[in-house]
């Protein structure tokens, strides 16, 4: 072979070569760059009675209190409270069974208090405080809203709910906390829902999810 076709080929060898070295760093790249898509899990799920039978954990993702409130215009002023003693407050006043305050039929569940009697014919939203914590609903920088949903189907009472997605009002967002609180609620696409006379609505599943 003379010193020409040994130099051509050395070109033709050493562009290939430079072919599959660029064709490797782009499918590197590529590969390194692809995220994978986050999609919806199920940090919690159960029964209103199971809910408020459930211990707080430390650091989980969970539900904290449950409110039955009367139907407001304005749920996503109304509804940005972090504090639950002021929609304790707003319960006492409003949807107890015979609509006095301080009685013992308080519209909000907590620990070990899932019956309850409200006050029938009476339009009123459902709200819902929930944390979500950084392994859930964090992006590395700040927490985000949109990785947080919780699904709530009842049954009973004239009150119709099946596995629909609650609106979100964030209630407090700090990088420096270890949870995002918002105040999830449902008010029947505007309308508030009324409890038939006599009638029983069983919160049958809380679907507390995360996009993660």
């Amino acid at each position: 072979m003379n010193k020409e076709k040994i130099k051509k080929s050395s070109v033709k060898l050493a562009t290939v070569l430079a072919v599959v070295l660029i064709c490797l760093s782009l499918y590197t790249f590529v590969f390194m760059n692809v995220k994978v898509d986050k999609t919806w899990h199920v940090t919690w799920e159960g029964s209103l009675a199971e809910a408020t039978e459930a211990s707080l954990t430390a650091g989980a993702s969970q539900f904290l209190e449950i409110f039955f409130l009367n139907h407001t215009a304005t749920p996503w002023t109304a509804y940005d409270d972090n504090v639950s003693s002021h929609f304790e407050t707003w319960c006492n006043v409003s949807l107890d069974a015979d609509g006095a305050a301080g009685t013992t039929n308080h519209a909000y569940a907590n620990a070990d208090n899932f019956n309850l009697t409200l006050k029938w014919g009476t339009a009123m939203d459902i709200v819902i405080r929930c944390r979500w914590n950084k392994t859930h609903a964090w992006d590395g920088a700040q927490f985000l809203n949109s990785s947080c949903r919780i699904n709530l189907t009842t049954t009973g009472g004239g009150i119709v709910i099946t596995g629909e997605t609650g609106v979100n009002v964030v209630s407090r967002n700090d990088t420096s906390d270890d949870f995002i609180w918002i105040n999830v609620y449902w008010d029947n696409s505007g309308a508030g829902y009324t409890l038939a006379k006599n009638g029983v609505c069983m919160l049958s599943t809380i679907s507390i999810q995360a996009k993660y």
